[in-house]
């Protein structure tokens, strides 16, 4: 079988006799015995991710659905997001599973358990890969490479501890792949119905492995069209019949959800392709969403994160191949061994261009590709093997058995020396490894870059820095999701000690990919970093340096905020906080403070002038930046009064909605708009009107100043600016309007108030740009939804107007 892909090495070297006696699944097995011990001795280094309790609660919802209770999976009431029902469970329920007969109740046991399982998982992979070379190649040391390349991958190494979303599916696809082999290998009925019933789990973890159901059957179609044996034409159509009608049938068998109703498997399909994540990508420099990744995200990612020895040997096993099928295309359909390896090359590349055309959304570098690391493995040991039998044919040298093995160990020291080396430098934190194919040594040049630990993990080593910085009384960490959780991994007697506030008592805040900072954190005074290759990836600051010396300011730091602030200007806004817009933050005062008044949280929404400057998803999904904070997290009190600020961002604003709301209702207690640009030039705008006249009275006073049209009312009220605003601008010459707006006659520059106004001291203002052609007449007013006019004026540039 071996020698139709490339002829086996011989020897006769006595020395090698009894290892050669012992069976390659006891060698492999024996590897994987070596990772494992090292495995459970470093389980409780790693961290907890993101996506862990979401996929936990989505096991637990079907857990619950198998025994009875159907209300948490059907109505999704303990679910994040009503999609997360269509989540496949085949790897997340038998976890849950495990810790209900285990009786696991502590958090740190249930992760650690989660952890240690993955991550054996994980080794299983890597055992089945290395199977499958040794099938493929008949070669014991090319099936021992290709289960080391698959374990010994930096990133992927350590995100078997704590994802249990990528890595199983890559598990999953590299028995799949190892059981189509053996299908076509045996073929027979058994082989085949394992082989569905492995794909339509596999399926059941992400959708890619649907690509293995028409390549099989392609391939068995080759087999028929083949053969001429009647009885053998027979068996092909059952066997490839039997897996067809497997795979569905172990997609319905292992998905709860779907039990009811069948066809809620393509409802999945539609979700997930609708269901946008508000991740996004540090990719080359820039943010950018996942819906707007480039045709060359998946390749670069792969290509910058892997080792280079496992890409040179992947490009050589794929091109080995692509070279025979030119040579002797006839051979493809003939040789069922060869048809395997383009099955390879395929799994590998047509994923990345079916995600190309499809325009499919992407984040957190290339995890959603991790299966694609099985089958490159597998066409690296082909690449190896076939570089060993040609620098054997090309200078014909009679090698021995141990003078080889000695050239393969020299080879093997070489290519996995660095990755080693990188795995324990990297301890815990493999998933920011980068080969040399990018900037390595400008310090800060990767976190500038690429996303680092885009999943929080090393909050962890952040608890434990302080845990062992601090060595007695309670350490106050401010309180986060990415704390929370990796909080809960922690020991008792270290939970006891660590105390996550919301509010001003918390002395450290800890976060990861240092170069996502908020304007919120960037001010706060640096205690500690964790740094690769010179660039950041987890950073401890102490918020409360933002305001004094100490860790712990006096009232003497508040006052002299207030006084700077409310010295230099009247309110941009009042209510039940007074609001200012002051050296580049928006600062909240209130004068007679009570507790209550300062409780609800702090809602801040800033809208650019230029929605290009939202560069995450969320936001621009929204159309503006989201900075609501508590607000004791960066403020005090002094004399009875408090006072509080948020920095704004760099870019132009157009305009800012904040005011309070209650954290676990969402109910809203008040709110306001605010102009910076108006704000600022309110007073200036104010007093060249007090020197004009209007050009027409009506509920809003309307001036032409310069360019521009300016409404404006004295005694205002919030309720007089809610009806939107038009401004309907007649032209002297109807062919200066748009094409679109000549039938109409008039150009359309409606508008709502908070997009040109501001409301200050019970006045409101709104300044309009007027086109620069010749304009005749200016009609302008308010209407309701509607379409009802509440009040209409008209005036013409040059004369007077009436309402």
């Amino acid at each position: 079988m071996a020698s139709v892909i490339l002829s086996p090495l011989h020897s006769d070297a006595a020395l090698l006799a009894r290892v050669r006696r012992i069976p390659f699944p006891v060698l492999a097995a024996a590897v994987g015995l070596l990772f494992a011990v090292v495995g459970v001795a470093v389980v409780d280094d790693y961290g907890v991710g993101i996506d862990e309790h979401i996929q936990r609660s989505i096991a637990e919802a079907n857990a619950d659905y198998i025994m009875g209770d159907r209300d948490p999976l059907i109505s999704g009431r303990t679910l994040r997001q009503p999609s997360d029902r269509f989540y496949g469970v085949a790897f997340e329920l038998p976890l849950v599973l495990v810790e209900r007969v285990l009786g696991l109740q502590e958090d740190r046991s249930v992760l650690l358990m989660r952890h240690l399982l993955t991550h054996l998982f994980f080794i299983a992979g890597g055992f089945f890969c290395g199977l499958l070379a040794y099938r493929m190649l008949g070669s014991r040391w090319a099936g021992l490479l290709a289960m080391l390349l698959f374990l010994l991958h930096p990133r992927l190494y350590a995100h078997s501890f704590f994802n249990s979303k990528d890595i199983p599916f890559l598990v999953m696809f590299v028995i799949a792949l190892y059981l189509t082999h053996r299908a076509f290998r045996k073929d027979t009925i058994g082989a085949f119905v394992l082989l569905g019933v492995v794909v339509g789990v596999a399926v059941n973890m992400r959708p890619f492995a649907l690509l293995l159901l028409p390549a099989a059957l392609a391939m068995r179609g080759l087999d028929w069209r083949s053969a001429y044996n009647p009885q053998r034409r027979k068996r092909i159509l059952v066997t490839g019949g039997v897996f067809a009608a497997a795979v569905p049938l172990a997609i319905y068998v292992s998905h709860p959800y779907y039990w009811e109703n069948p066809l809620r498997f393509i409802e999945g399909l539609q979700a997930f392709s609708q269901d946008l994540m508000t991740a996004t990508n540090l990719f080359q420099g820039q943010f950018i969403s996942p819906d707007a990744v480039p045709p060359y995200f998946i390749p670069v990612w792969f290509g910058i994160t892997t080792p280079l020895a496992a890409l040179g040997l992947g490009a050589v096993g794929a091109a080995a191949v692509c070279w025979r099928g030119l040579r002797a295309p006839g051979r493809i359909f003939r040789s069922g061994e060869l048809r395997f390896l383009f099955l390879l090359l395929i799994c590998l590349a047509l994923p990345v261009a079916a995600a190309v055309a499809l325009e499919a959304n992407f984040y957190n570098g290339w995890r959603h590709m991790y299966f694609l690391w099985a089958p490159f493995c597998l066409l690296g040991a082909a690449g190896a093997y076939q570089l060993s039998l040609l620098g054997r044919a090309g200078y014909r040298i009679r090698y021995s058995r141990p003078s080889l093995l000695a050239v393969y160990g020299l080879a093997a020291a070489a290519g996995f020396g660095g990755v080693v080396y990188a795995i324990v430098s990297l301890h815990p934190h493999q998933q920011v490894y980068f080969n040399l194919l990018v900037n390595r040594a400008s310090p800060g040049e990767l976190e500038r870059q690429y996303n680092l630990d885009y999943w929080e993990v090393s909050h962890l080593q952040g608890l434990k820095y302080l845990l062992e910085q601090y060595p007695d009384g309670p350490i106050y960490i401010l309180y986060t999701p990415h704390a929370v959780r990796n909080w809960e991994v922690l020991t008792a007697a270290e939970r006891e000690r660590i105390v996550l506030s919301e509010g001003w008592n918390a002395d450290f805040h800890i976060r990861a990919h240092e170069y996502w900072v908020s304007g919120e954190t960037a001010m706060e005074p640096v205690v500690y970093q964790r740094r690769a290759y010179g660039s950041a990836y987890l950073t401890i600051s102490a918020p409360r340096l933002v305001w004094g010396a100490g860790l712990r300011p006096g009232e003497d730091v508040y006052r002299a905020a207030y006084q700077s602030v409310t010295g230099a200007k009247a309110p941009d806004a009042r209510g039940p906080l007074d609001l200012y817009i002051h050296n580049d933050a928006i600062y909240y005062v209130k004068e007679n403070c009570a507790p209550a008044d300062i409780s609800p949280r702090v809602s801040v929404h800033i809208f650019p002038v230029n929605e290009d400057d939202l560069t995450v998803y969320p936001q621009r999904r929204h159309g503006f930046n989201n900075q609501d904070f508590k607000f004791d997290w960066r403020g005090g009190f002094f004399d009875g009064k408090c006072i509080t600020q948020k920095p704004l961002p760099d870019y132009p604003i157009a305009r800012i909605r904040t005011g309070q709301y209650i954290y676990r209702s969402g109910e809203k207690l008040w709110h306001t708009w605010i102009n910076p640009d108006l704000s600022e030039q309110y007073q200036e705008i104010e007093t060249a009107l007090a020197n004009s006249q209007p050009a027409v009275k009506s509920v809003f006073d309307l001036y032409l100043d310069g360019n521009r049209v300016v409404y404006y009312k004295d005694a205002c009220a919030a309720a007089d600016t809610q009806a939107r605003f038009f401004l309907h601008v007649f032209p002297a010459d109807v062919h200066d309007l748009p094409a679109g707006r000549r039938e109409h006659g008039f150009g359309n520059l409606d508008f709502d108030f908070i997009q040109q106004g501001a409301r200050r001291d019970g006045k409101c203002l709104a300044a309009v740009p007027l086109p620069g052609y010749e304009i005749a007449r200016i009609r302008a007013g308010q209407y309701l939804p509607g379409g009802e006019k509440l009040w209409q004026a008209e005036f013409a540039p040059g004369g007077g107007g009436r309402p």
